[in-house]
């Protein structure tokens, strides 16, 4: 949480478009966003904000998301943070490894409209 009360939460998603959908949606609805264009960033912004939560897409490059929660998981300062994965992929291999890694979600971007996901993220802020 920020000095001012007000949640954060870090996007981290490599399509420009999602990105700038999700920091619209969660901007008007009083959160702080930070955006990530991949995992390597993402570890790095999480490290730094300390988000209250995190958005993660599975399919990036550089560092995936399955490999981005796991390094999420494992540092000290980021491993309570309530990690949701936004993805295209339903895949059930996938998921089953999301959650047995520690993912708090798992939200299909088909499945879900912006207004839905930041309510399916107010349930892990409250």
């Amino acid at each position: 949480m920020s000095s001012d009360g007000i949640k954060k939460v870090l996007v981290i998603d490599d399509e420009p478009t999602v990105r700038e959908i999700y920091n619209k949606e969660f901007s008007n609805n009083g959160f702080k966003v930070i955006l990530a264009t991949d995992g390597e960033e993402g570890l790095l912004k999480a490290g730094e904000e300390i988000p209250d939560l995190v958005l993660l897409d599975v399919m990036m490059p550089k560092m995936n998301g399955v490999d981005t929660l796991k390094a999420l998981k494992k540092n000290d300062l980021t491993k309570k943070i309530p990690i949701l994965l936004l993805t295209n992929l339903g895949e059930e291999q996938i998921i089953k490894e999301g959650f047995e890694l520690g993912a708090d979600g798992y939200l299909l971007k088909v499945s879900y409209t912006p207004a839905q996901v930041v309510e399916e993220c107010r349930k892990f802020l409250d």
